[in-house]
């Protein structure tokens, strides 16, 4: 009678812990003592569905509030937070001191249930008490948005060389081919000489530029689509204000004083630009692609006038003359005409960076050559 007295007790012992029905039961058909029993829940018979329900109640004690539940964007860390490697936070990735900034590619919940945020730099929980949300810089929505990572090449990267053709592929063709004059075009003389190289190289004779023929001319398959595929570095970060974005495109542009004007080339400073090519990959390195206008583009018939593919933009807002401001683009008319033929960047004291033959240099925003402006584009607003 004792026996069933004390075995009733401890299945209810049992069953208010939360227990399954079978550890009870594996309980209530026990001989022995309460050390038995309890020695047997201790050695593991207690597991099943029992983990299931102690991982249930982990969860559940989870504070919501106490954690974000939506992608931030952006975070700055409000003191000194470990950053790990898996999203279960147990390999340590680093430390990173507070006030750093990060920006978020996704948000997941761990094995417990807890919102993790992903990093370049690892995965930090999303504990409301270490980090803040942060707004980054941005045009409004009519304009072109400012890219928070690097922007991306916009064509085709790897394009063969046709009549017509401008950009740096065409400049290292024609100097290789003898047929450089002064003007970077691919023309009648440089398809007849290609025709001759091939013919004379067991190549396909067709006057055109691909892989194979660029490369028998002595120049790198990297070169074939590292010139087209460059695209300034991203040189502000999405925290920062306007401008830290304005800055960054105009020491993008500085980096290519000296270098020749060359019509339809946008690429490296290694290389020469022309005055859009120029203004392109500063914007890049601000983090605005004013697609469709691209570097890639450029070079293809048609787009060696983007400049006026740029004032016809939409996305880049107008403003008057006398609100001008550093950063903004200047456009300008042919004398005698209304045709936009020109480009710049303005400084600021009516000094623009600009590419204009025979170089990248700072002028005034009024000279002689360039004397009637057609307005101002502000990128960022």
């Amino acid at each position: 009678m004792k026996r069933k007295v004390f075995t009733a007790s401890i299945t209810a012992v049992l069953l208010a812990l939360g227990l399954s029905t079978s550890t009870v039961a594996n309980a209530d058909n026990l001989e022995g003592n309460s050390s038995q029993i309890l020695a047997k829940i201790d050695s593991g018979e207690s597991k099943g569905n029992d983990s299931a329900t102690i991982d249930s109640q982990k969860k559940s004690s989870i504070n919501k509030s106490d954690y974000l539940w939506k992608n931030p964007k952006i975070i700055r860390l409000n003191k000194t937070t470990t950053l790990y490697k898996d999203a279960n936070l147990t390999k340590v990735a680093i430390k990173a001191k507070s006030g750093s900034h990060y920006l978020i590619s996704s948000l997941t919940k761990n094995s417990d249930g807890i919102p993790v945020l992903k990093t370049r730099s690892g995965f930090i929980i999303a504990k409301k008490n270490l980090i803040k949300k942060i707004k980054g810089y941005q045009n409004p929505k009519a304009y072109h948005q400012v890219h928070y990572t690097q922007v991306k090449p916009y064509g085709k990267v790897g394009y063969n060389l046709y009549r017509g053709y401008e950009g740096i592929k065409t400049w290292k063709v024609m100097h290789r081919m003898g047929t450089w004059y002064g003007t970077n075009y691919y023309n009648q003389a440089t398809y007849n000489a290609v025709k001759n190289f091939q013919r004379n190289h067991y190549l396909p004779v067709t006057g055109n530029v691909d892989l194979k023929t660029w490369q028998k001319m002595g120049f790198s398959k990297s070169s074939w689509y590292g010139i087209d595929s460059y695209i300034a570095p991203l040189q502000a970060q999405a925290w920062q204000g306007r401008s830290a974005h304005i800055e960054a495109m105009i020491k993008q542009a500085y980096k290519y004083m000296g270098k020749p004007w060359l019509a339809g080339c946008s690429s490296s400073p290694n290389y020469g630009v022309d005055c859009s090519g120029l203004v392109m990959q500063s914007l890049y390195a601000g983090g605005i692609s004013p697609i469709p206008t691209s570097s890639i583009g450029h070079a293809h018939p048609g787009n060696e006038w983007n400049s006026r593919n740029l004032w016809a933009d939409k996305h880049l807002k107008r403003v008057p003359y006398s609100q001008r401001r550093r950063g903004d683009l200047v456009f300008y008319y042919q004398p005698g005409t209304r045709t936009i033929w020109h480009i710049a960047i303005y400084l600021g004291n009516n000094r623009v960076i600009e590419s204009w033959p025979p170089c990248v240099m700072v002028q005034p925003i009024v000279n002689g050559q360039r004397n009637v402006i057609a307005g101002i584009k502000r990128p960022f607003i």
